[in-house]
């Protein structure tokens, strides 16, 4: 299969342990058209070593290497700029990649006027990715590899309300057409939310976004992820992110009549904004106590926020029945609820 040249841009920093599994992935794409970017944040383990040796295996394969790990947008920006690709992938180094996956997507793309096409992702484990190897290596992917699955196009200036605040925020998994790139980069002072707001930004200037429900991506649950690691001060980003979403949806409206889908998508935003904050809230209560006064300013700022979002109408309508009993407690004694949370996790 020859097509035009997709590029795929794999972030990593300090991934030894699975960047080879990532590139291996790339290299059994039925779609043969592409080029691999390792972007390395000065790993201090074996990842540079490895990935220069694949770069000498196959000349699809570049390596860029970067003075210092400023986090994983910065990596992304720098594939960004470097890629020669009429298109390109976003792909995480801890996961990989189901053997047609560019090639679905490419045949996805192709379709009149679609600039974003995305499939569903599956959630993976090491033994998942030596099951597969073993049939690609005993030639028994062909046979089991194709399923049916169907998609749905999506309008740009409709994919905020049908797609992101639906919980397809992921940039990742997704293939770009590089005309609707031009001049959108990740934003390099988030480390939680990041990709949710660089989605939102190139969404809107997509004629049409294809959505996939077929599982071409495979997502590593890596027990070190960002989302598993304990509280860092960063983590407020995850609020910070859905407010500005927020507070962009507001000031839309703040001139006019609220359109009925506008009042709804402020209300699905405002239910996904009080989910953030219970997130950082369980982050915040599973510390030490003594750590957990250290960030007073935090938890001041998560009641703080909650409570104004709870005044947008609609916003307790979008959460199921735990979140709505974690939201009434957390808003009436926060001390309270973070001490049970801890006592509860800490069995």
């Amino acid at each position: 299969m020859r097509g035009d040249l997709i590029s795929v841009i794999v972030p990593v920093y300090n991934g030894e342990a699975y960047i080879e599994r990532c590139i291996r992935s790339v290299l059994y794409q039925e779609y043969r058209t592409w080029e691999l970017l390792l972007v390395d944040g000065a790993s201090t383990d074996g990842t540079l070593k490895r990935c220069h040796a694949w770069q000498k295996k196959d000349e699809r394969i570049r390596v860029i290497s970067l003075p210092e790990n400023q986090g994983v947008s910065v990596g992304r920006n720098a594939g960004i700029r470097r890629a020669r690709g009429e298109y390109l992938f976003f792909l995480d180094a801890d996961d990989w990649l189901m053997p047609d996956c560019l090639g679905r997507l490419y045949e996805e793309i192709g379709q009149p006027e679609t600039d974003i096409a995305g499939c569903a992702f599956a959630r993976c484990t090491a033994a998942d990715w030596e099951e597969l190897e073993k049939k690609v290596r005993q030639g028994g992917w062909a046979d089991g590899g194709r399923c049916a699955a169907g998609s749905v196009s999506i309008a740009g200036q409709d994919f905020l309300q049908e797609g992101i605040l639906k919980q397809d925020t992921r940039c990742w998994s997704k293939l770009y057409r590089r005309q609707v790139l031009a001049g959108s980069f990740f934003r390099e002072d988030y480390t939680v939310g990041e990709d949710m707001l660089f989605l939102r930004e190139v969404a809107a200037k997509a004629r049409k976004i294809s959505c996939s429900q077929y599982q071409g991506y495979c997502y590593y649950h890596n027990p070190a992820g960002t989302m598993l690691r304990p509280f860092r001060e960063s983590d407020m980003d995850q609020i910070r992110c859905w407010q500005e979403v927020l507070s962009d949806l507001q000031r839309g409206n703040a001139a006019a009549v609220t359109a009925e889908k506008d009042a709804r998508a402020m209300a699905d935003c405002a239910s996904i904004l009080l989910v953030s904050c219970m997130l950082v809230a369980g982050k915040l209560a599973v510390l030490p106590r003594t750590r957990r006064r250290q960030y007073a300013a935090q938890r001041r700022q998560c009641s703080r926020v909650l409570e104004e979002t709870l005044r947008i109408p609609g916003a307790r309508a979008g959460l199921n029945r735990g979140y709505r009993l974690k939201v009434g407690l957390y808003r009436r004694a926060p001390g309270l609820y973070l001490f049970l949370y801890h006592m509860l996790k800490s069995r």
